[in-house]
């Protein structure tokens, strides 16, 4: 091509595809391109897509078609002068073609030719088509009309136009609708009768309209890359996306004259775009929060590619490890361990996890990762810091079988350990033994429990009890030969397991060494502490099955041990087993009947039941009151004794309601007396209260309410009350005394004698009555020695202006002694045993003396 011959026409393009650019030969073109028109130049068509091989094979053909008819008519011409256009077509717009642009070529001489435009009136009398017709009395804007082949070309190009399946949009300087394809009537719905000569606000929604003029204004300066993804409105309303391929046109240098654009519509693939962008923010978003990195590489071990790239779980940079193996990374051990995993993770196509610890800024992080194949011989990477979470684990086991105060084993690793020693003694000896055959023990365990412990935490604060702990612990330790395992199991309890032992006496031999080693004071925190420790001891002759037996059964001793005294070692035996089974079955028995005293279904099926002792006056032998004593008929066993369940009730709790009941009983039951029998009208009941609830929150309260539902006055109620009580809560006992003594309550000491009462305080306490226990009452053979206790107890109650009553009578001889010792009041045996209340109300109707004063 000769320069002097191609300086004159100028067409600037960009489209989405492929373009054919009929010349002779044929020229394919892609992308964005600028063709200087020469006049061997006949048509430019961009071929989108799949329409490439089409159009190639049709231009061909259509090439030689026109080439033949091009040598038949030698004087054609592709000249045309502006004197030739009409004249409401001068100055007018040159039209921007989508599928083809041809601008007529400049004559032989190299004179300048003119640039062909088409006017508003041209589009709008081409209806229907993208293009003007061949007939049409206007100029063609790709031939000049004379022509036969451009007349040919023009329909060629206005089918190929027409057909083609995007949009192809004809625009005026200002925005306007030149031109209107077949395409575009498809993608917005409108057709070219409605949209020619209308500007582009038509299909753009109202807020992006000041960008897209921005846009006009842009391509007008010759802006080439002025392309753009916009909203757009469709005639239904609908709002879709699309992708906007904008060509300015120019007839000279600097001035556009017209635009082109192929549009298409990318809604699709614009909302998987944004969805796209949205998952990958959220993947990036949650890979730093949860704190992983997720690594892509190949076969070789080769870093391809590192998300996040600024995670903190990296060594180095992302941008220093791309494109590096791991041996140049790590050292050779650790590399060839990766990258194991990473070939077989691509060889047998399955994922793997490992765990493994780096050194990243001077410490060590500890990873879990999982490695996964892809597709081909890459595998995906994806680590987790689980330093903390392995940290955690760590202290979580430890915590799970160590005592974290004296670093001992704790209860389960005690129990697991006494589980393994069993299962490998039993298996040593074989077969279970013949019925009387006993076997030598292997295994025994030793329950110790330190004696006052508590009252060491209470006095002395929780911080000294725990170095009492910590000191026990080492002392014990100190005592144990190799081979025996010690355990925290409890709050004050340790646990000591023996293995390979062959008789008891190993056993007690060591229990022994540590009773004489606790003997030595403990120097805590400037206080030194005596203390001493209870052991139950129990051995595995073969017949446990499992650890829990034997571990049960060394508390049963222990228990039996601690009643015993302090610093006392009980072996287990097998009747102790039958009475930890008896005192359960009764514990379980008696919370059921107190169940049932509560809420009585139906009243006759009352378990427990208040009897009545009279007491009477020595001085005239009338009854002057009752004491209430509470009674349990058993289902099975009957009538239970007041020794044995009392005690259990105490030590479990289960006594406050026991007191409750038989109170608002007692009180209930001389109320309806009191009402009915003027014989009854002065007579008191007394009542038990245990220490238990002595002291408790609402005590006060609930005898208030007591005596208003029973309608009787405080004065014919008595409580009596150990002396152990009073002394063990000293200054609010004088509290609530005083409050009970406010109520018009009168108060008795109960078993005078049994404690250790201070005679300097007995003064001070707001009491009415001494009782002498029983116990001394029995002794009593005369006016002798035997009876001193009894004499003091009587004359001391009287220097302090107190009654004094003498329990447990059950003799006419300790009536007259107790008389001559001018004792107030008595009860016992000899005068009536315990009655129902219905007895008991009989024997106030009889107004008969108890006993003659003769």
């Amino acid at each position: 091509m000769k320069r002097e011959r191609a300086d004159e026409w100028e067409l600037n393009f960009a489209g989405p595809g492929r373009v054919i650019v009929w010349t002779r030969p044929c020229l394919v073109c892609l992308g964005l391109f600028q063709v200087r028109v020469v006049p061997e130049v006949i048509a430019l068509t961009p071929v989108p897509g799949v329409e490439w091989l089409f159009s190639l094979v049709v231009a061909t053909s259509t090439l030689l078609y026109l080439a033949i008819a091009r040598y038949r008519k030698s004087g054609l011409t592709a000249t045309a002068q502006q004197t030739d256009l009409p004249e409401e077509q001068e100055g007018g717009q040159a039209i921007p073609g989508e599928n083809s642009q041809v601008l007529l070529d400049p004559r032989e001489r190299g004179e300048p030719g003119s640039t062909l435009s088409i006017s508003q009136e041209t589009a709008q009398q081409s209806v229907g088509s993208f293009l003007p017709k061949a007939g049409s009395p206007h100029i063609n804007p790709l031939c000049p009309p004379s022509d036969e082949f451009a007349e040919n070309g023009l329909q060629f190009l206005e089918l190929h136009i027409q057909r083609m399946p995007i949009a192809h949009i004809l625009l005026d300087t200002e925005g306007r609708f030149l031109g209107w394809n077949a395409g575009a009537e498809r993608l917005f719905g409108y057709s070219s009768q409605e949209v020619l000569g209308q500007t582009s606000d038509l299909i753009v929604p109202p807020q992006t309209r000041s960008q897209v003029a921005q846009l006009l204004d842009r391509l007008n300066h010759g802006d080439l890359n002025a392309h753009s993804i916009n909203e757009n409105l469709t005639k239904s309303g609908q709002t879709i996306v699309c992708e906007w391929y904008n060509t300015p046109l120019f007839n000279d240098p600097g001035r556009c004259t017209g635009i082109l654009s192929m549009v298409q519509d990318i809604t699709d693939r614009w909302q998987s775009e944004v969805t796209l962008q949205s998952v990958n923010m959220e993947m990036t978003t949650l890979l730093n929060a949860i704190n992983e990195v997720v690594l892509l590489f190949d076969v070789r071990g080769c870093y391809l590619k590192i998300l996040p790239t600024d995670s903190p779980l990296l060594e180095r940079a992302a941008s220093q490890l791309v494109g590096k193996t791991l041996h140049e990374i790590f050292e050779v051990p650790l590399a060839d361990r990766f990258l194991d995993y990473i070939q077989r993770a691509v060889q047998e196509q399955k994922s793997f996890e490992l765990e493994y610890e780096l050194t990243l800024s001077d410490r060590q992080v500890a990873f879990s990762a999982k490695v996964s194949p892809l597709d081909g011989d890459r595998v995906l990477w994806v680590a987790r810091d689980i330093t903390d979470r392995k940290h955690i684990k760590d202290l979580l086991r430890r915590y799970a079988f160590t005592d974290p105060l004296t670093g001992l084993a704790n209860r389960c690793s005690f129990v697991r350990n006494l589980g393994i020693a069993m299962q490998t003694a039993h298996n040593d000896l074989g077969t279970p033994p013949f019925p009387r055959e006993v076997r030598s023990p292997k295994v025994a365990v030793l329950l110790l429990d330190i004696d006052r412990f508590r009252i060491v935490k209470y006095s002395l604060g929780h911080w000294v009890a725990d170095r009492l702990l910590i000191a026990t612990a080492h002392r014990l330790q100190s005592c144990l030969t190799p081979g025996a395992t010690l355990a925290r199991i409890g709050g004050d309890e340790f646990a000591i397991l023996l293995t390979d032992i062959t008789a008891l006496a190993d056993v007690t031999r060591l229990a022994d060494r540590i009773q004489s080693a606790m003997r030595f004071p403990f120097s805590l925190n400037e206080h030194e502490i005596f203390s001493s420790v209870s052991i139950g001891i129990a051995l595995d002759h073969g017949g446990y099955a499992r650890s829990g037996e034997l571990l049960r059964d060394a508390d049963t001793a222990l228990h039996y041990a601690k009643q015993q005294g302090q610093g006392q070692s009980v072996p287990f035996a097998r009747d102790m087993h039958d009475g930890a089974i008896a005192r359960l079955q009764l514990e379980t028995d008696l919370q059921r009947a107190i169940a049932h005293t509560i809420h009585p279904t139906p009243p006759e099926s009352q378990p427990f039941q208040v009897y009545y002792q009279p007491i009477v006056s020595l001085a005239t032998g009338n009854i002057v009151g009752f004491e209430a004593l509470v009674r349990w008929h058993h289902p099975t066993r009957g009538l239970v004794s007041p020794g044995e369940f009392i005690p259990l009730a105490e030590e479990t709790g289960q006594i406050g309601a026991i007191d409750r009941w038989v109170m608002t009983e007692a009180c209930r039951q001389l109320g309806w007396w009191q009402q009915r029998y003027p014989a009854a009208a002065d007579l008191t009941v007394s009542v038990n209260v245990s220490g238990v609830n002595f002291g408790q929150v609402g005590t006060i309260e609930r005898i208030e309410q007591t005596l208003r539902s029973s309608g009787i006055c405080g004065r014919y109620l008595k409580l009596e009350i150990t002396e152990s009580v009073i002394l063990k809560n000293t200054g609010s006992a004088l509290a609530l005394l005083d409050r009970i003594k406010a109520l018009g309550i009168n108060l008795s000491i109960d078993d005078f004698g049994t404690g250790y009462s201070s005679l300097a305080r007995l003064h001070e306490l707001p009491i009415n009555t001494l009782k002498i226990d029983r116990s001394f009452v029995s002794r009593m053979r005369g006016l002798d020695e035997s009876c001193e206790i009894v004499q003091t107890t009587i004359a001391l109650a009287h220097t302090l202006g107190l009654d004094a009553i003498a329990e447990g009578v059950e003799t006419a001889e300790q009536v007259e002694l107790l008389r001559t010792l001018d004792c107030d009041y008595a009860q016992g045996y000899f005068f009536s045993k315990p009655l129902e209340s219905e007895a008991a109300l009989n024997l106030i109707l009889a107004e008969r003396q108890l006993f003659n004063k003769g």
